[in-house]
């Protein structure tokens, strides 16, 4: 299942490729393909090429999603926050936090 954020799945990330499906074991695809004596080197040297030029396209393509997706998670966080910061006033009740205690927030608190 491909992640919204990286529009790819982990194990591509990894390993460069898509998962293989015990079903495909039946059927000769690619990944699958036997490999024999004669063939072993020329399918050795095709996968490592294929692995080096498309490893890192994928993980570019997902770097370059994931600081998209940022940016739309940042743009919607800012629309949320107020336009005006929040001014309190004599005897509003606030929490009070303190980094000495390891319970740091401790209940209700009038500024003053």
């Amino acid at each position: 299942m491909k992640q919204d954020t990286t529009q790819a799945t982990l194990f591509e990330l990894v390993y460069g490729r898509t998962t293989t499906l015990p079903v495909e074991m039946e059927v000769n695809t690619y990944s699958t393909e036997p490999i024999t004596e004669e063939n072993f080197q020329e399918t050795l040297l095709r996968r490592t090429y294929d692995l080096m030029e498309t490893l890192e396209n994928k993980r570019r393509k997902a770097a370059n999603n994931i600081q998209k997706a940022q940016k739309k998670q940042k743009k919607q966080h800012d629309n949320q926050l107020p336009d005006k910061p929040i001014e309190f006033k004599i005897e509003d009740k606030v929490l009070l936090y303190c980094t000495k205690v390891k319970k740091q927030w401790s209940g209700k608190f009038d500024p003053k």
